[in-house]
């Protein structure tokens, strides 16, 4: 297997994903990892992230799981690191290479309508020093996932505004974090009027 694929858009973290499953029961996060490289934070939040808001996470304990790794990858972009390290057991963890291909089908075609729609603008909202915010953002976030995973949609509307985050990093569009940020005002809204 070939590493380090450099994704850039949707589709390219999709088809690294897709590839690291090929020829194999399971795909390990690990062989993910390894497929997209360990220097690649954006799309290795992104890849948990679109789990959650896929009909994976009507798995229970899945959004929880998936949280926890972009909680482990996050703080390590926010401190700077040049590449990532995961504890065994997380890297341990498995999907049927099944899973993956419905998982990859079920967003072919949002995938294609959002990187139609992605561009690099606003690039100074998503270059450093202000992707460590970004970061630390998503690490905020991932934390609160566990909490939210018995109440419906909530980890997906979570997990979108990470994705959204992720996305604007990895291609380099400030509009698509700033999108993120009306997601969560938006939540934040929506949750502040239940409670009141």
């Amino acid at each position: 297997m070939d590493k380090d694929c450099e994704p850039e858009s949707v589709q390219d973290v999709l088809e690294c994903v897709e590839n690291a499953g090929n020829g194999v029961r399971r795909a390990s996060v690990a062989d993910i990892v390894d497929r997209i490289g360990d220097g690649a934070f954006p799309p290795l939040m992104l890849v948990p992230a679109l789990a959650i808001i896929s009909p994976l996470s009507a798995v229970f304990g899945v959004a929880t799981i998936c949280g926890l790794i972009i909680a482990t990858i996050a703080p390590q972009m926010a401190l700077g690191r040049e590449s990532l390290w995961l504890p065994g057991f997380i890297m341990r963890l498995s999907i049927s290479s099944r899973n993956i291909d419905r998982t990859v089908r079920w967003f072919g075609t949002p995938a294609q309508l959002i990187d139609r729609l992605t561009g690099k603008r606003l690039t100074l909202l998503v270059e450093p020093p202000l992707t460590r915010l970004w970061a630390a953002l998503c690490l905020a976030l991932a934390l609160v996932i566990p909490f939210f995973e018995l109440v419906p949609m909530s980890a997906t509307i979570i997990a979108s505004a990470i994705a959204l985050f992720t996305l604007a990093m990895l291609a380099r569009d400030g509009l698509l974090a700033l999108a993120g940020l009306g997601v969560l005002a938006g939540a934040s809204w929506l949750l502040w009027s239940v409670v009141t």
